[in-house]
């Protein structure tokens, strides 16, 4: 049997998760059995594992300088649409549970077959956001599920 997961790991998944603003909802989606109690001692260090590469995958432009143009008054700002941060970041999240954030081209083909854009950023609309998530996570179950078989 293994081992169970310890309070330090707990305390940091929950850091974690409120350092790059993911509420307890999403967190839950994340957590097996739907418990963080319940987890083991490494599910809990691959999810933190997860957690930290999601904290320190930037969201927005690379160069923060790059917003602005020459004059201050002319501020350019990404427009995200209606997806939220919650949403991008957890769609970033998964795809690092899958192993794709090393793979750029084969996360550019799949949003680009199922979502019609060729990254996240691009992703306007929230119930498509949401359809990806759902996508993701499904395919991340049938992946996990296939290695435990």
């Amino acid at each position: 049997m293994s081992e169970p997961i310890t309070k330090r790991q707990i305390a940091r998944i929950w850091a974690s998760a409120h350092a790059i603003g993911m509420d307890r909802e999403m967190l839950y989606l994340l957590v097996p059995r739907g418990s963080v109690s319940a987890m083991s001692k490494q599910e809990a260090a691959e999810l933190i594992e997860h957690l930290n590469e999601l904290a320190g995958r930037r969201v927005g432009p690379a160069n923060p300088d790059a917003v602005f143009e020459k004059k201050p008054a002319e501020r350019h700002t990404i427009d995200y649409g209606d997806t939220t941060r919650n949403q991008r970041n957890f769609i970033y999240f998964l795809l690092g549970k899958l192993g794709w954030l090393q793979e750029p081209a084969h996360v550019r083909r799949f949003l680009l077959k199922y979502a019609g854009v060729p990254s996240v950023e691009r992703i306007r609309d929230r119930k498509r956001a949401s359809a990806i998530i759902e996508a993701l996570k499904a395919i991340y179950k049938r992946r996990r599920k296939n290695t435990e078989v």
